[in-house]
């Protein structure tokens, strides 16, 4: 018989025999078991059993989808100016930095004898002046041939034009702005020499400033010359512009458009070289508004929002999203209207038939 100290007395001498009885137990267990679960499993289609979620009926509306593009402001253009005749440079009449207008004197270079030289070719024209009337009187009089009066016709069309070409010199000691613009560098100093096509100083041109950047090919299709745009810049204000450049070569080595919109930039108060975002309304779509609180996942972890259709079924809808606001976003794919799960969505699954509360039966 077995007493309970000849029972632990076995068990001193067989521990294992108690290994064996645990296992014994769960296998015992474990048979048992999924018999007494699935009893109580219920079709997944009862009325009883279907998921509560609330549900939101959604409508599509217009908006325009966003574009938003990183770029910099830059000029409208940038000349290097050069001087036309060579020289040593007298007087220098404008600071860099400086705004100035089309036609304002920059610079100045030295004359020499130039002044000299005009009144000299100024004489010489007289001279030759007189000598083709005297030529003009003494043809008719039949006292000279043709061919002379020709000479004199020709030696005067010189004089004339070593006048003009020593004027031209003369204007072109004073070196101009060729439009307006800002002094961004000055190259020269008062006393240096400088040669025909050497460069002096460089104008920048300010107005309209120019914010250039680089759209993809799907999106340079829904852009247009003198489409509006905002421009926001480093203190957080907005400016209004329009696109007045679109590239039609894509750059080989990205693959995108270059695009550029133009800002009216009176006085030229705003420099160029700034970082710039640029905001494009594009074309218009039908999409629905939505809360970042609707979204789900899907079980390969793709973003979207669940809804349900005409039977109650779930449905998972994949972002594509057009607009995005701190109101929520904009998404497209679901149609004019949607029954959006706006609560609960985490909760059922894919193909699930669940029971829809829709918000305007707690109102």
């Amino acid at each position: 018989m077995f007493t309970p100290q000849r029972i632990k007395m076995l068990l001193d001498q067989k521990p294992y025999l108690i290994s064996f009885v645990i296992c014994l137990a769960v296998i015992i267990w474990m048979m048992a078991g999924p018999s007494n679960a699935e009893s109580k499993i219920e079709p997944s289609n009862n009325e009883a059993h279907k998921a509560n979620v609330k549900v939101e009926r959604l409508f599509a509306e217009s908006v325009y989808k966003s574009l938003s593009l990183y770029g910099r402001s830059e000029p409208d253009k940038v000349a290097r100016v050069s001087s036309y005749e060579a020289g040593q440079v007298e007087r220098i009449f404008v600071d860099e930095g400086t705004f100035v207008e089309k036609g304002t004197v920059v610079m100045s270079l030295e004359k020499g004898d130039l002044s000299q030289q005009l009144a000299s070719a100024q004489a010489l024209i007289k001279q030759r002046e007189f000598e083709y009337q005297g030529a003009v009187k003494l043809q008719k009089k039949g006292l000279q041939d043709q061919v002379q009066l020709a000479q004199a016709e020709t030696l005067l069309a010189q004089a004339k034009a070593t006048y003009a070409s020593l004027a031209l010199s003369d204007k072109r000691t004073q070196i101009i702005a060729p439009f307006d613009g800002v002094i961004n560098t000055r190259l020269v100093q008062e006393g240096d020499y400088v040669g025909r096509g050497d460069a002096v100083f460089e104008l920048a041109d300010l107005d309209p400033l120019v914010i250039r950047a680089d759209v993809t090919q799907s999106e340079v299709a829904g852009l247009r010359l003198k489409q509006p745009v905002m421009a926001t810049i480093l203190n957080q204000s907005s400016y209004q512009g329009e696109i007045r450049y679109i590239a039609s070569v894509a750059d080989s080595r990205t693959n995108t458009f270059r695009i550029e919109a133009a800002f009216a930039n009176p006085n030229m108060a705003f420099r160029a070289g700034f970082s710039a975002q640029l905001d494009i309304n594009a074309e218009a779509v039908r999409a629905i508004k939505l809360s970042p609180a609707f979204m789900a996942l899907d079980p390969e972890g793709n973003i979207g929002v669940k809804s349900i259709d005409a039977d109650n079924r779930v449905v998972f809808n994949p972002m594509n999203i057009v607009k995005s606001t701190t109101e929520g976003v904009w998404m497209t794919g679901l149609g004019e209207q949607a029954n959006v799960i706006t609560l609960g969505q985490g909760f059922v699954r894919i193909g699930d038939v669940v029971n829809p509360i829709f918000a305007q039966a707690e109102e």
